[in-house]
């Protein structure tokens, strides 16, 4: 296995690896399953609908006041 960038271990040291976070997740649901009425398994329960992903629709990427560019660098 290649070595990992200093930034990618930095960032695993502090968020930890993808298969540390599976196991975690897993033993999380495993400890909610059991106790779905305590506290940690209801504020699980919300954070998994608050930062699912959106469905539909689209991101409208402007506002119209600045179209095809016309603004770009001109003075009035």
């Amino acid at each position: 296995m290649a070595e990992k960038s200093l930034p990618r271990r930095l960032y695993e040291n502090v968020m930890g690896t993808p298969e540390q976070n599976a196991e975690a997740e897993k033993r999380m649901e495993e400890r909610d399953k059991k106790n779905p009425d305590s506290m940690p398994a209801k504020i699980n329960k919300v954070v998994k609908t608050v930062t699912g992903k959106k469905k539909g629709g689209y991101v409208k990427a402007a506002d119209g006041c600045a179209q095809r560019g016309k603004t770009k660098g001109r003075m009035v």
